[in-house]
């Protein structure tokens, strides 16, 4: 992920290990006079989030801040009022994944008022003291273009019915990473896309919507999920009616297959096994420790850029094995794992191929 900004990050990674409190209600923990940095989630319970989390608690373990997680109990109301108990209980800093950017902007007034600054995750938000966030317009176009050169292997030419699997409507990171994909199918003649859903980043609800698909939409060519997390239930719903195109069984021997694509890398094996045809790492503990060192650097006054973009590594089958590699060494060993550069940078200096569909 290359970095478009002056904010640093962390020259070099540190051992997970620290503890993790994902509440409704939070309360106040400082170890001393340690900053105290709060991860206001979007809800508890998916597994990349986690991973993020587990990472920032490292981070502060090696910076010298302490942290936690809160969940917004993915309701924008509630994440909303927490926000604002947050800003009152006076923490150092609050790290905001905003379901509802429209819903937490008082909140995030309130806090900057306070004196308690607000960095915003994936999503630029003008008012908070910073925002990182990937170019998700960026990540949706890449998306789109790996799709078609599927479509027209698949099809001869690159055409076909495709669908959308989105996250929560409203909330910019699901909303870009869509629209970065859809505007670029819109200009392509002969692809129809047939159906963006909505899923509240739910596996159930992702296995719900391809059930509905398989028999609304019989021709389906592929599908493109904005997280590897419902790409995977929608991919073992279609599974148990021998509809998912694999690089083993692809089209030309089992012609009504679907083809899977999603984004965020937290199933990279399912690429290594040939059920995912593509993803785009984002490495949850990358980016913890990112967007946790942008946070302390806040905290601790350093110069911090009010805007940092993050891009994403496409993987495709050509470098599926070594990124997969990669990335597992990060989530085991973080401690002795570079993470200076982006992950480009990461993956050229371990011998993986960069994937470009420019």
């Amino acid at each position: 992920m290359a970095i478009r900004s002056s904010a640093r990050i962390m020259p070099a990674a540190v051992a997970l290990g620290a503890a993790l409190v994902v509440a409704s209600v939070p309360t106040l923990a400082q170890d001393g006079d340690r900053p105290e940095i709060v991860w206001l989630e979007q809800n508890a319970g998916n597994p990349y989030w986690d991973a993020q989390h587990s990472a920032a608690a490292a981070a502060g373990d090696d910076l010298g801040f302490d942290f936690r997680a809160v969940s917004g109990n993915g309701d924008p109301a509630s994440q909303a009022a927490t926000l604002t108990q947050l800003a009152d209980q006076g923490v150092s800093a609050i790290m905001l994944n905003a379901i509802d950017p429209t819903a937490t902007a008082t909140g995030v007034a309130y806090a900057q008022d306070n004196g308690v600054p607000v960095i915003s995750l994936y999503a630029i938000d003008p008012n908070a003291a910073a925002s990182v966030t990937f170019d998700e317009i960026k990540v949706g176009e890449i998306a789109a273009k790996n799709a078609l050169t599927l479509l027209e292997a698949r099809n001869g030419t690159p055409t076909g019915q495709v669908a959308v699997l989105t996250g929560i409507q409203g909330q910019p990171a699901s909303d870009q990473r869509a629209q970065g994909f859809t505007d670029h199918m819109a200009m392509q003649e002969g692809v129809e896309v047939v159906a963006v859903q909505p899923t509240g980043w739910s596996a159930d609800e992702a296995s719900a919507t391809m059930q509905d698909w398989l028999v609304t939409y019989p021709d389906l060519s592929l599908v493109y999920s904005l997280s590897d997390t419902l790409a995977v239930p929608a991919m073992n719903v279609a599974e148990r009616e021998n509809k998912v195109c694999t690089r083993d069984a692809d089209w030309s021997v089992n012609p009504g297959c679907i083809i899977f694509v999603a984004v965020d890398g937290i199933f990279v094996d399912e690429v290594v096994n040939g059920r995912l045809w593509a993803t785009q790492l984002y490495s949850p503990e990358w980016t913890g420790f990112a967007f946790a060192d942008v946070a302390n650097a806040v905290v601790t006054g350093a110069d911090v850029a009010p805007e940092t973009y993050l891009d994403a590594l496409l993987v495709t089958a050509e470098n599926a094995d070594c990124v997969a590699a990669m990335q597992n060494e990060m989530a085991a060993d973080p401690a002795s794992f570079p993470f200076e550069g982006s992950l480009a940078d990461i993956a050229t200096a371990r011998g993986c191929a960069v994937i470009s569909v420019e």
